[in-house]
Formats: structure tokens, C-alpha cells, sequence
């Protein structure tokens, strides 16, 4: 029988819930805690197949349980109950593909509803487990003042709340939006929850609602970005590898090329930190001023990687590549005419606006 585990500090509603709920008795078991200390004991001890939660809770508050279950059982089905949520409130949450919402007094029948949604794995208004939009999202509804602790399996990072805002973030050498940005993106997030912000200054200065659309249209922009990676679209940039493959064959090249106005676009270029520019032999012809390791990296090494993968998948040839270092740093590899150009970018850089900044400058 599915066991359901509801969460309130006040008994005398847990009482009436569980009268409530008496007519599903031969369906589900009803479990409750009269706080968060008390159900993560339960949780622990019992195998619980939904968790309904209030978030004003003694002892451990019903965010500090979300924590919870997001760290330690991340595939359990959540409604949220608040005497704060709104019409507007539960429209955006739903948009965000979240867990249910329940606004309080609570109606029985939404109750039953939410709860067979809930044990239904193609329920359309909930997800199982608490995503860190989500919890952002609670935290601004509550106004609440926390310091999170965000890990993937990768890293970790930091996100602070004052009032249900977020003010300040760090993720390895990025603070502040570009932070923010990137943390809210993340899937399969582990939450951890420290009640108290330690920061002072909000170095973000941007709404939560407003953050959170800023991130997941990044996060969008960034998978249209994957995808096309491989895809031959643009036919100028074909051109000029119809041009390079012809180079490779008669091993003539152009002397004409402006490689010096290549070095001019791509030094005037801010988001193109460093960059290095190899002929069509990978030998290095020119690199940005300064100490630079892209020198040290041989081109031809992603040809006999990616090559044969687009030609295996029927895409032609490859358009260009980007990719991130196990230190978070972006890299964009593409060819112009004769030369291939590897380029470090500043975080949260659109790789297909870089190239085409430096076609438009040497076609100008």
C-alpha cells in the first residue's frame, strides 16, 4: 500500500486531513509529522511514496526538509501547502514545470487530486523530486533570508537570498549574475541550506522572476547551440571550408588571405580572451599577445574526432565546436578560409555571434 507523509504544525488540521483522506484508507496510507525534525525521521525509516509539506515548520522549517529530500531522496513526489500562494504565483510555478502548489485553507478535493497526481507517474502538474527553480521560487513567495549550497556531480557553488531575493552567488572564479546565471541552469541539483544570508550587498540587482527566465533562456539558447554544432548551415562558412578541403588537396594556399585582419577582429573582439591561428598544415601562425597555452593544442586532433562523426551521421562537414575545460573555461574552434581558429571566450558567450563578428569584419 502507497504510504503519504503530510507535514504540519498544527495537529488539530493534521487530524481533519487524515479523517479527510479516510475514504482512500483500502488506496494509500496516510502518515504525519508535525514537523521537519520528525518527518526526515520518518522519511529515513519508512519507504514514503509522497511528501506533503508546509513551509512554516518548527524545529527544521519545511525548506530545510526540501533540502532534505533534494539531497537525499530526490525522486519523491512533493506538494508544497502555504497560507502565501496566489493565482500568479501558482500560474508561474506551473510554467516552470514544478512541484504542486496548494494554497491554504485547503480544499479536501484539491487535496485527493494533487495526492493521485502525485502517485502517478504521468501526472502533468508535478515532478518528482524539487528542482533548484523551484526551491527559488518558494524561498521569494516566503521572503526568506538563507545561504544555499548548490552541488552537481561536478562542483559545488553558492547562492545567497535576502527577503526571497537572490543577491550574490559564486561558482568557482564567477561571483555575482554570471554566477547566478549558471548555478540556476544546472540540472540535477543537490540543495543544501544554511537559515542565514551571508551576504551584505547585492551585487545582482535583478528581480528573482526576471533571473530565473534570464537562466533558463540561456539554458535554451545553449542546447539550440549543442545541437547545432555539427550541422552545416550557414553556407558562407561552408564556402570556406569547401575552400579549405580544396587547400588540403593541391596544397596550394592562398597568399592573400588577410591574417592580419584576423588578428585584428579577434583582438577587438571582448569576449575573445586569447585565441591561436593555425594553417591548414595545424602549424601555428599567429596567437594572441601575451602568455597563452592554445599554442600548445593541435587542431588536426578535433578534425579526427569530429570529422568522422559527421560524416557518420550524414552531416557533412562540421560548422564548429564549442567546449568547456574541467575548469569551467569556454573554448570555440572554427575555420575561416585556410585557417582554423581556436579561441578562449568570457563565460556565457554565444559562440555563433563570435563568428560571425569575424566574418562581418573581414568581409567589411
Amino acid at each position: 500500500m502507497k504510504k503519504i507523509l503530510i507535514v504540519d504544525d498544527e495537529k488539530s488540521f493534521l487530524l481533519s486531513l487524515k479523517d479527510g483522506l479516510s475514504t482512500h484508507s483500502d488506496t494509500f496510507q496516510i502518515l504525519t509529522a508535525e514537523n521537519g525534525r520528525e518527518a526526515v525521521d520518518i522519511l529515513r525509516s519508512l519507504s514514503v511514496d509522497l511528501l506533503v509539506t508546509d513551509l512554516k515548520l518548527p524545529e527544521m522549517n519545511g525548506f530545510e526538509l526540501l533540502a532534505w529530500t533534494s539531497r537525499h531522496q530526490p525522486q519523491l513526489p512533493v506538494i508544497v501547502m502555504s497560507a502565501f500562494g496566489t493565482p500568479e504565483i501558482e500560474a508561474r510555478l506551473a510554467k516552470m514545470d514544478t512541484l504542486q502548489f496548494l494554497e491554504k485553507p485547503l480544499d479536501i478535493q484539491m487535496l485527493e487530486e494533487g495526492i493521485f497526481n502525485g502517485l502517478n507517474a504521468g501526472g502533468k502538474s508535478f515532478i518528482r523530486g524539487i528542482t533548484l527553480a523551484t526551491f527559488l521560487q518558494l524561498m521569494k513567495v516566503e521572503k526568506k533570508n538563507c545561504t544555499l549550497k548548490i552541488s552537481n556531480s561536478k562542483q559545488s557553488a553558492y547562492l545567497y537570498v535576502r527577503r526571497g531575493e537572490l543577491i550574490d552567488a559564486e561558482l568557482g572564479d564567477l561571483v555575482g549574475l554570471e554566477a547566478a546565471l549558471e548555478i540556476v541552469g544546472w540540472n540535477d541539483a543537490e540543495i543544501e541550506m544554511d537559515g542565514i544570508c551571508r551576504r551584505q550587498d547585492d551585487t545582482i540587482n535583478l528581480s528573482m522572476e526576471h533571473l530565473l527566465i534570464e537562466a533558463f533562456k540561456r539554458k535554451d539558447e545553449a542546447a539550440e547551440l549543442e545541437k547545432s554544432d555539427l550541422l552545416a548551415v550557414d553556407e558562407r562558412v561552408n564556402g570556406f571550408l569547401d575552400g579549405l578541403s580544396e587547400a588540403k588537396k593541391t596544397g596550394k594556399v592562398s597568399e592573400n588571405f588577410p591574417l592580419k585582419r584576423l588578428n585584428e577582429a579577434l583582438t577587438k573582439l571582448t569576449p575573445v580572451q586569447e585565441y591561436a591561428i593555425y594553417d591548414e598544415s595545424s602549424v601555428l601562425v599567429s596567437k594572441s599577445s601575451g602568455e597563452s597555452s592554445l599554442g600548445e593544442i593541435d587542431p588536426a586532433t578535433f578534425d579526427y574526432l569530429l570529422t568522422p562523426i559527421a560524416e557518420n551521421l550524414s552531416l557533412g562537414d562540421y560548422r564548429f565546436v564549442t567546449f568547456n575545460s574541467a575548469s569551467r573555461n569556454r573554448y570555440l574552434l572554427f575555420h575561416s578560409q585556410q585557417y582554423c581558429i581556436l579561441a578562449k571566450l568570457k563565460p556565457g558567450t554565444q559562440s555563433q555571434q563570435v563568428i560571425k563578428e569575424v566574418e562581418r569584419y573581414l568581409n567589411r
